[in-house]
């Protein structure tokens, strides 16, 4: 897993953190993929940022992908794409979303990018609930049996 960095500036619980790269060592690329899908929807669930046009491409282009139907090149420049609007967002929720949707796309191009969306999913939950670990490892909870269930 070195091959991607981790976001390390989070508020977080270290141990649940580690269980789920522990986990994620043994899922396979599509799994992660799978998991990056799963997550996007939690993440739009809680956040309440609607699934626009940009936001669907990072769920098309993952499904495609897993098909068969387009290269991880294409995921990475949705990536990109996501990134770039990230940067240009004026709402501090909707940027992180952003950000985090950005990795679920890159996850075709390297399966790690499924755990870096991880980490910004606990981003979003240190801006919507700021020094509440409790809210940190519901997050992280619900991440784990996301990966255990892929």
């Amino acid at each position: 897993m070195n091959c991607v960095g981790i976001i390390k500036k989070i508020d977080d619980i270290p141990d649940l953190k580690v269980k789920l790269i522990d986990i994620s060592e043994s899922k396979s690329h599509k799994q992660m993929s799978t998991y990056g899908l799963l997550l996007a929807e939690h993440i739009l669930e809680i956040s309440k940022v609607e699934k626009n046009s940009d936001i669907a491409e990072c769920f098309e282009i993952n499904l495609k992908w897993q098909e068969g139907k387009v290269k991880f090149q294409d995921a990475r420049n949705v990536a990109f794409k996501m990134h770039t609007l990230a940067r240009e967002e004026k709402d501090p929720v909707r940027a992180k979303v952003l950000r985090t949707m950005g990795q679920v796309a890159a996850t075709p191009h390297v399966k790690w990018h499924a755990l870096i969306a991880s980490d910004y999913a606990i981003t979003l939950i240190n801006l919507m609930y700021p020094k509440n670990l409790d809210e940190v490892r519901k997050e992280r909870e619900l991440q784990l049996e996301l990966m255990k269930n892929v």
